[in-house]
């Protein structure tokens, strides 16, 4: 997948207005300025161009990385831009710089990019509909998801082509026998009866689906193939029952070899007959739940890999519990995998804004949001702000924020979410038309 980093997103604001100059330095100045002679030493320049605009490093050379300071004044003559307060030391040429428009706060232009990421830009992904925490591994991995154990290592992988059928992957590299990754605890009543199916790439040694009886110590008895090797993607399908006498269960993807490498796509699990299923944590709004798709003919050990076909459940109806999700279904689940269609958040690029340090790590970190969806959401946001904070710069925010939300609404209809009504009945009704 194609990524684009903070920086980048930021740098486009050059053709909005607000970032007035994207500039490098051309030798090494003083504290109290930055010499650029291709750029700044000119006639055409005023020495009050850039009067109280703030000035920010992009790059390390002489002055920190994100150190950010405002302008004094423009000397022409030599191509210095003189600066107050100092710099923290002085620019080198290997320092690139951006000058905004004065009265915008850098800071507040990487608030509003991660605010467009986490609240505005979105995509519809295919989740798996599973009691399995994190069965798609989207969110970080963590002891309330999935862990490590029997020394393996385990780690998230974005997907690409041309295996792109699911956003996340987890990787499990061994460095010891049954390596695996585990998942959080599920706490059964007893002879429940269960399906479970699982993508997975044995890159090396041979992949193994446990569910283990954490109560009894001991594994649950599985019925279907539960294991595979081979590096070309298949799946993995197994049913079983839960113990008389079983109350917590686990579920480990595991690498049998004490040097064994599994990939494990997204996981399906879920009670045979459930009508109702609870949807992860994150997922706060039905408006966030679109339609819900069965894979039939879906792969098993060795056979039909990509030859599975998705349709379209009816009678599912989505309820809001307080901040949850809970799924409906007019009818019981059968035995094969299901998938819900969740609208997708990207993650914010910086965890604070006001010291060089965090600038540097949002400007480095990247997304996959294409940068001309985000950047309109961004300028929207951002003139929004504005137009209240500079009244005296109205007209210039107001035809910015025009203009945003025009190409915002565009770019929504290529990249974002699309209304996805689900088919809230279990059958269709057909009115007969008689003629006289």
């Amino acid at each position: 997948m194609a990524t684009v980093s903070g920086q980048a997103i930021r740098e486009e604001l050059v053709r909005w207005g607000i970032i007035t100059l994207l500039g490098q330095a051309t030798a090494t100045g003083a504290a109290a300025y930055l010499v650029d002679t291709t750029r700044l030493q000119s006639d055409a320049w005023s020495s009050t161009a850039f009067d109280g605009a703030y000035v920010r490093a992009t790059a390390a050379g002489g002055v920190a990385d994100g150190e950010q300071t405002r302008v004094d004044y423009l000397d022409t003559v030599n191509g210095r831009l003189q600066v107050t307060p100092d710099w923290t030391g002085s620019p080198t040429s290997a320092v690139t710089y951006e000058i905004y428009r004065p009265g915008v706060d850098p800071d507040d232009v990487d608030r509003a990019r991660d605010e467009a990421l986490t609240s505005i830009c979105s995509q519809w992904y295919l989740h798996p509909l599973s009691e399995m925490p994190n069965a798609g591994y989207v969110d970080d991995l963590s002891s309330s998801n999935w862990e490590a154990l029997n020394s393996a290592a385990i780690a998230k992988q974005t997907m690409s082509f041309p295996q792109e059928f699911a956003r996340d992957s987890l990787l499990v590299t061994n460095s010891g026998a049954n390596g695996a990754a585990e998942s959080a605890s599920i706490y059964p009543r007893p002879t429940a009866d269960f399906y479970l199916w699982v993508p997975v790439s044995a890159r090396t040694g041979t992949a193994e689906v446990i569910v283990r009886d954490v109560t009894n110590g001991a594994n649950v008895t599985l019925g279907g193939t539960a294991t595979v090797t081979g590096r070309g993607w298949t799946a993995i399908e197994v049913t079983g029952n839960i113990p008389t006498d079983c109350f917590e269960i686990t579920v480990r993807l595991t690498g049998q070899g004490a040097s064994d490498i599994v990939e494990w796509g997204p996981i399906n699990f879920h009670w045979q007959s459930q009508q109702r299923i609870g949807l992860p944590a994150r997922v706060i709004s039905r408006e966030w739940v679109g339609p819900v798709q069965a894979l039939h003919n879906p792969s098993i050990v060795d056979e039909t890999w990509g030859q599975d076909r998705l349709t379209e459940v009816q009678g599912v109806r989505a309820y809001q519990v307080a901040d949850n999700v809970q799924l409906r279904f007019d009818h019981p689940l059968e035995l094969r995998p299901y998938f819900y269609t969740e609208r997708s958040y990207y993650d914010a690029l910086s965890a604070t804004y006001l010291t060089a340090a965090a600038r540097a790590t949002g400007d480095a970190a990247t997304t996959l949001c294409p940068d001309d969806y985000v950047v309109p959401a961004m300028v929207s946001l951002l003139a929004a702000q504005y137009r209240i904070k500079q009244p005296w710069d109205q007209v210039f925010w107001d035809d910015v924020l025009i203009r945003a939300n025009v190409e915002l609404a565009a770019k929504e209809r290529l990249y974002g979410p699309k209304p996805k009504a689900r088919l809230e009945r279990a059958r269709l009704i057909r009115v007969p038309i008689l003629r006289v």
